[in-house]
């Protein structure tokens, strides 16, 4: 395979020479984002522990930058809240970590939002906000402005609600802005299969792609998208991860959230177009994404949402 002799010589690099590589993860994209920007795979030299690598797909490279994924990834698992970095080749966009065993497993939404797991994926959360800043800085709207541009193009088609939402996001951009921003460095990725679960309901983090520095709140509002889309539930977590269920916080969440959400289906509909991976449903995921985007920007408390932040 394609992935195969890179993957061994940055293998022979990190001192495992001779590790035969498992066949890789399947990459799923509708709606579980599992597998998509990196060919995954495990790698065991016999009768040794395995490690697992991933390297980013050619079709990702306007998207990822490896420097940033490999700083984060080596933060975050210095301070145990992830598997340990072992060795990274920037060039190759590849990272090489530590295998979790068998009794880790991707997170599903119903194991997520039990309040054992889903307290201690905020404390996760929060242990991140304390390591010493990262070097990416863009926000959740750089990103959007920056994916409208791949995206306006005659060979990426776009559903009409874009342009209301991003008007809507827009308005979004401007209120934080007004209300000021706190940036602590945030694993900025709210999708359920990034989290792995243990035994008794330990978490680790995983995929520090698109890790920067943000605002708290951003990393919140990508947890409650994804697992808790009402309210009640949603302020029993902000209490969680806050001390107390702020009804502002909830709304700068739940914003964000929206703005996340946006992000993504950019993402997916700029993929959809133009990846020659035909197989993953990207087009699927993007119109998914773009209707959550929509239940915040077009649901009865937007407005209200807008003037607490």
């Amino acid at each position: 395979m394609q992935h195969n002799d890179p993957i061994k010589a940055a293998l022979e690099q990190a001192g495992f020479s001779g590790a035969v590589l498992s066949p890789p993860i399947g990459g799923v994209v509708s709606p579980v984002h599992r597998a998509v920007e990196n060919h995954c795979c495990l790698a065991a030299i016999p009768g040794e522990a395995p490690v697992f690598v991933k390297c980013r797909h050619e079709d990702m490279a306007a998207f990822i930058d490896p420097e940033d994924a490999i700083e984060a990834s080596g933060k975050a698992g210095q301070i145990g809240i992830a598997p340990r970095l072992l060795h990274a080749d920037a060039a190759r966009g590849i990272l090489i970590f530590e295998a979790l065993g068998e009794e880790w497993s991707w997170g599903h939404v119903d194991v997520l939002r039990r309040p054992p797991v889903l307290e201690n994926l905020l404390a996760a959360k929060r242990r991140f906000h304390g390591v010493t800043p990262l070097a990416q800085t863009r926000s959740v709207f750089d990103l959007i402005q920056a994916y409208r541009r791949l995206a306006d193009a005659p060979d990426v088609p776009l559903p009409s609600p874009v342009a209301t939402v991003s008007a809507a996001v827009e308005n979004i951009a401007a209120a934080i802005a007004a209300s000021g921003v706190d940036m602590v460095a945030c694993h900025a990725d709210g999708a359920s299969s990034n989290v792995m679960v243990g035994p008794s309901n330990t978490v680790r983090l995983v995929d520090f792609e698109w890790a920067r520095q943000a605002d708290p709140a951003y990393d919140l509002g990508t947890v409650l998208a994804e697992l808790l889309p009402f309210d009640g539930e949603a302020l029993l977590a902000i209490e969680m991860a806050t001390g107390k269920p702020d009804a502002q916080v909830l709304a700068r969440a739940r914003l964000y959230g929206a703005a996340d959400d946006l992000l993504w289906a950019l993402w997916g509909f700029i993929h959809a177009a133009r990846s020659p991976r035909k197989h993953v449903e990207f087009f699927k995921y993007a119109e998914w994404r773009l209707l959550r985007a929509r239940t915040v920007i077009e649901g009865p408390r937007y407005q209200a949402w807008l003037k607490q932040v």
